[in-house]
C-alpha cells in the first residue's frame, strides 16, 4: 500500500513538474528602412525604436532596440509555439506601428513592415 501510495504521489508530481515547462524563445525584428508611405521612421530621419507587443502584453523596452531597424529580444512563455505579434516605433506621442501578425517557433516571417523570426 505504501508502494502505491508513494508511486502515485511520484507521478502526481511529475504531471505537475510538466504543466509548469516554461520556454524562453529569441526574437529577431528587422524592420524595412522606411514607413509603407516612404516617410522615415522618426522626424529627424532616423530608425526607429524597436517596441515588441505579444499576444496583447508589452515586452520591456530594451535601449538596445533604440535607433535601431534589427533588435533581438528574448522572452519567456508556457507551452506555446505561435503568437500574434504588433511591433511599433515608440514615440513620445504615439506609437507607430511597424507590422502585425502570426509567427511562431523556427520559422521567419514577412509581415506588413518587418521580417521576424524565432528561435
Amino acid at each position: 500500500m505504501k508502494k502505491t501510495i508513494l508511486t502515485l504521489m511520484v507521478l502526481l508530481n511529475l504531471t505537475q513538474a510538466q504543466e509548469h515547462i516554461v520556454n524562453t524563445y529569441t526574437l529577431t525584428v528587422e524592420a524595412d528602412s522606411t514607413k509603407v508611405d516612404g516617410k522615415s521612421w522618426d522626424i529627424w530621419g532616423g530608425a526607429p525604436d524597436i517596441l515588441i507587443k505579444i499576444d496583447g502584453v508589452y515586452l520591456d523596452f530594451d535601449p538596445k532596440c533604440q535607433d535601431s531597424y534589427r533588435c533581438s529580444m528574448e522572452f519567456t512563455v508556457e507551452k506555446e509555439t505561435s503568437w500574434y505579434f504588433e511591433i511599433y516605433d515608440r514615440d513620445l506621442n504615439n506609437n507607430d506601428l511597424i507590422a502585425k501578425g502570426e509567427c511562431s517557433v523556427g520559422k521567419e516571417c514577412r509581415l506588413n513592415g518587418a521580417t521576424i523570426s524565432i528561435k
